[in-house]
This record gives structure tokens, C-alpha cells and sequence, in this order.
């Protein structure tokens, strides 16, 4: 079996990630730019430090076209500190043969795989961006009513 419609792929995948204590704040379908990001995550991170941080992670499911989720992910780095393009975990080797080199140059946008289950498997670790770099607009600052 295949994931046929990415809101499978989305709902599978979010109902393994979603049991994460660190996830204060999401909301799915965006308008935190044009054209939507499929989900926004508000996530504490722990630092070596020892006090955590807030960041901000964009996600985009596609099913098939991965050069215009890459796409779609780079112009959420605008306001997120990483962005994952979540995709069936078949097309791994697709990432890592024609989209490998190109991740590690733009560094913030990583990429997971999902299997019909759910199980989900971490194919590229993006970095984070500074805080310096990200750009706060009213739609994450709407999302962050609560939190604040």
C-alpha cells in the first residue's frame, strides 16, 4: 500500500509526532505566507545550556513533488528556524540521489519519511537558524495567543 492524498500522509505522520511534550502551539493549513505552509509547530528545545528555547518548525507533505515542496520550504525559512519536507519514506532515495548536496547547502530544511503507519525516520537533520534570521508576522504571532 501507498499514501494516496497528503492529508493521509499528514495524519499519519502527525499522530506519531504529536504525543511530544514539547510542542506548545500548531496549527495546520497556515497563512503565514502565500500560498499556506500544511503545519506550523511552536516547539521548546532543550540547550546543552540546560534552559530551553522556543523555535519555530514549518512543515510541507508531499506525496510526489519534491523540488516544489524544497521550494515551498525555502520561502518559510523566512519565518521559521528549520522546515521539514515530510514525504512517503519509499522516495528516500530520490533525497538522497538528486537532493542531498543541495539540502546540505541550504542547511535549514530537512527531510523525513513516513510509512503508512505512521513511523516516521529522519532522512536529512537540518541546523537551526539564529533568531536573528527569522522574521515574526501577525500569523505567528496569532498562533502564539496562549503562549505569550
Amino acid at each position: 500500500m501507498i499514501f494516496v492524498e497528503e492529508k493521509q500522509l499528514r495524519d499519519a505522520f502527525w499522530k506519531k509526532y504529536n504525543y511530544r511534550k514539547n510542542i506548545l502551539k500548531y496549527q495546520f493549513e497556515s497563512n503565514a505566507r502565500h500560498g499556506g505552509v500544511d503545519l506550523i509547530t511552536v516547539e521548546t528545545v532543550e540547550r546543552p545550556e540546560g534552559d530551553s528555547i522556543v523555535t519555530f518548525i514549518g512543515w510541507e507533505f508531499k506525496l510526489s513533488d519534491i523540488k516544489k515542496a524544497i521550494a515551498q520550504a525555502e520561502l518559510s525559512l523566512e519565518f521559521c528556524h528549520k522546515v521539514f519536507v515530510v514525504i512517503p519514506l519509499e522516495k528516500r532515495k530520490i533525497i538522497e540521489e538528486k537532493y542531498l548536496q543541495y539540502l546540505e547547502d541550504k542547511k535549514y530544511i530537512g527531510v523525513i519519511g513516513v510509512e503508512l503507519d505512521g513511523r516516521w525516520t529522519m532522512i536529512y537533520q537540518p541546523w537551526m537558524q539564529k533568531d536573528d534570521n527569522i522574521k515574526i508576522n501577525q500569523e505567528i504571532l496569532k498562533l502564539l495567543g496562549g503562549v505569550l
